[in-house]
């Protein structure tokens, strides 16, 4: 996809400054039906709220594909400088779509 090293260095010098978030994808959680994403991102002072950003979306695209929404059970975050890796670890379910309401 990318073939020099000047663009490698831009997407991280872009990660850098926008804080990306990253996930390490939806497991089984200790409950029956209980999920957990942990979102990660490094960058700027506000590095938590796109590591949270990250696993809320995460866990709500698992969702998704299942045609039910996410409940959020339990939430933890770690990291404390704005260059240190921060991380949001959710605990979900996923249940079903409320009627429409009329």
């Amino acid at each position: 996809m990318f073939s020099t090293p000047r663009a490698l260095s831009a997407i991280g010098l872009t990660c850098l400054v926008a804080a990306c978030g990253t996930t390490n994808g939806v497991t089984a959680g200790a409950q029956p039906d209980t999920y957990t994403v942990t979102g990660k991102a490094t960058g700027t002072r506000m590095s938590w709220v796109t590591a949270r950003n990250a696993a809320l979306d995460a866990a709500s695209d698992y969702c998704k594909q299942r045609s039910q929404r996410v409940a959020i059970r339990s939430e933890a975050t770690s990291g404390v400088r704005s260059l240190e890796a921060q991380t949001s670890t959710v605990s979900f379910t996923c249940v079903p779509e409320s009627p429409p309401r009329g």
